[in-house]
């Protein structure tokens, strides 16, 4: 597994559907820089890893961890995630793909979006803070077809407010969406995780190790 670079360069131009315009509002693909600002308020301290990156000869996935570093004291943790499937055939993800693995080896499924929003405030504030930067500009440029997803839906955005949770990704093609994981129990600040993706039609999962400090 490679180790991501941080970057918050301007979202780039995808080509997508035989045209070429600017994706910003698919929950974007990061959070914002201000998320940062605390963690860079002192110069001499270097800014803590925002984005990880697993892989394997099937697919690719990306999480951005800014947020997440925000909702330490929730219920529930947010994530920005890119997966992309590098398979020479279509491969598809549903709700069931997604694991977040805590410290003692157990596996979090996500919440269904009743149990989120039964239990989590955080909702509309983490789709505002959601932009279009933060995902290396190599990444785009390799990719240039993003597809479109929804798992937790801002019923603040009528634009976004339905449930998009099975998706066909072709070779080449990706999805960025904000998923949601049950805080996993023993987790603490400086933790690690790994984020367990299974597409179905992969023959093994994508693994992505992080350490939240």
């Amino acid at each position: 597994m490679s180790e991501a670079r941080n970057s918050f360069a301007v979202c780039p131009t995808l080509a997508y559907g035989g045209g070429v315009r600017p994706f910003v509002a698919i929950l974007g693909a990061a959070i914002l820089f201000s998320a940062l600002t605390p963690a860079l308020s002192a110069q001499e301290n270097a800014p803590p890893k925002v984005l990880f990156e697993g892989e394997n000869v099937e697919g690719e996935v990306w999480a951005n961890v800014s947020l997440t570093r925000q909702r330490f004291k929730e219920d529930y943790l947010p994530m920005v995630v890119m997966v992309v499937n590098r398979a020479d055939r279509p491969v598809e993800l549903d709700r069931d793909s997604f694991r977040l693995i805590g410290p003692d080896g157990r596996r979090y499924p996500m919440p269904t979006l009743k149990e989120l929003r039964k239990g989590y405030r955080q909702l509309g504030r983490d789709a505002r803070a959601v932009s279009g930067t933060g995902i290396p500009w190599e990444v785009w440029a390799r990719d240039r077809r993003l597809v479109q997803s929804n798992f937790f839906p801002n019923l603040m955005d009528s634009r976004r407010a339905l449930v998009i949770d099975e998706i066909t990704l072709a070779n080449g093609y990706a999805i960025i969406d904000i998923l949601y994981f049950a805080k996993p129990q023993g987790f603490t600040a400086g933790g690690a995780l790994i984020l367990e993706v299974q597409a179905v039609g992969w023959s093994a999962p994508v693994h992505l190790g992080m350490v939240l400090d």
